[in-house]
């Protein structure tokens, strides 16, 4: 990501650049604390540079594909020398064999064949490209949470600064005689129960961090700054008919396709093997000393004919298997798309109720103060206040997760991308 100062070449050159050298020693600690910030868009350009999760299934993909090239090559013909030696005591005799054999198999056979690794590499390409879209929308996922996590630390940082105002005005009206020692407890107890909640939500972060870094393949080394902000349920998802369009031409429904149709030409292929292979050999023979000539034959199986009915029933049942499997994922995959677009609805409806003034609390929090100072309110009053925003912003977070979640199960399903920023 950033270019490299090569301080050893530097230092062991001959002719040194004195003020240069000086300059690359001021800024190569600048260098190395460079923050990496990350927005959700460029997850993907990421996971193909650092994150060895990403490689590996890139990987599984191109062995997969080389074993579908594997099983689909041609046979190459062999060359055999036999060497046959008999010996009675006062005369030998020797054979000398030097021949090639070629299995040739029926027409249209390497046709068929090159048909169904064409098929069967498409769908390892469908199957892994729905692997990726599934890991790619758990990792945006992770990358979410963190983020969500860290706003709603700010908010409760908020509140907490705003209850050791309270601490202060509280030790200023006791100055003047207006507090008791209950209220004092009081302040107490409600700053221990924010501390805790910020602590929790801590350690959870911490959690996922490392969970997220592992992912993306970044070491401890490496500092990064996830940004963003996901407050605002804003994504803009299509409508029920659109989304089932995009579930027909999501990688899961091609790559269902693409096994019905390997499965078919399957069918085709072991169809054609009710004509078996033949061998066909040609080659010099010499027999001790002087007779030289040449040889040819030929292997067939038999029967000539086999009807290989049981690998054709296997092929058949196969097909069978795949058409039922691209019927049931289908209906599974509208079944949960339309419950997931119903769920995230009502998630959006309950977002949309969380008041107004606690987004930008700062106006409430002043009010609530002069409120204290003036008498209006009891010190009791404001610290349930306070921890009514406290869990009002953690039932925020939590919706704003689970909102998140059904988006980005809803892109894994689809292969698409709805939230961009």
């Amino acid at each position: 990501m950033y270019s490299k100062v090569n301080l050893l070449h530097i230092c062991t050159s001959v002719r040194v650049n004195i003020p240069l050298f000086c300059f690359f020693l001021l800024i190569a600690p600048s260098i190395s604390a460079q923050v990496l910030e990350i927005e959700i868009s460029q997850i993907e350009e990421l996971s193909k540079e650092y994150s060895l999760q990403w490689q590996q299934i890139e990987n599984r993909l191109d062995y997969s594909i080389s074993g579908e090239a594997a099983a689909t090559a041609r046979i190459n013909p062999s060359i055999a020398y036999d060497l046959e030696f008999l010996d009675d005591g006062q005369q030998n005799e020797y054979e000398h064999y030097l021949y090639l054999s070629k299995e040739f198999r029926t027409p249209g056979h390497y046709r068929s064949l090159r048909s169904l690794r064409e098929s069967r590499i498409s769908l390892h390409e469908e199957l892994y490209a729905n692997d990726r879209a599934e890991w790619l929308a758990a990792t945006r996922f992770g990358f979410i949470r963190i983020v969500l996590i860290e706003r709603e630390l700010e908010q409760i940082e908020n509140l907490k600064k705003h209850l050791e105002y309270l601490t202060v005005a509280s030790a200023r009206r006791s100055d003047e005689g207006e507090v008791s020692a209950l209220e004092n407890q009081l302040i107490e107890m409600s700053s221990y129960q924010l501390r805790a909640r910020m602590e929790t939500r801590i350690l959870e972060k911490e959690r996922l961090i490392t969970l997220w870094r592992t992912r993306m393949g970044f070491d401890d080394s490496k500092e990064i700054r996830l940004a963003g902000r996901f407050e605002t349920p804003s994504v803009q998802i299509p409508h029920a008919g659109d989304f089932l369009a995009l579930l027909d031409d999501s990688p899961q429904a091609r790559a269902n396709r693409m096994a019905l149709e390997s499965a078919g030409l399957e069918v085709a292929l072991e169809q054609k093997r009710r004509i078996p292979n033949f061998e066909i050999s040609a080659g010099y023979k010499q027999l001790n000393p002087n007779w030289r000539g040449f040889l040819v034959g030929v292997a067939i199986p038999l029967p000539i004919l086999s009807s290989n009915a049981e690998s054709i029933a296997q092929a058949r049942a196969l097909e069978r298997f795949e058409q039922t499997s691209l019927n049931l994922a289908k209906k599974e995959r509208n079944q949960t798309t339309l419950q997931l677009l119903n769920a995230l609805k009502k998630n959006e409806d309950n977002l949309s109720r969380f008041p107004e003034y606690l987004e930008q609390p700062e106006a409430f929090l002043r009010t609530l103060s002069i409120s204290y100072e003036e008498g209006v309110q009891s010190l009791n009053d404001v610290l349930n206040t306070l921890s009514l925003m406290a869990e009002s912003y953690q039932i925020k977070f939590s919706q704003l997760e689970d909102y998140y979640e059904i988006i980005m199960e809803l892109e894994a399903i689809t292969g698409q991308t709805f939230v961009h920023h």
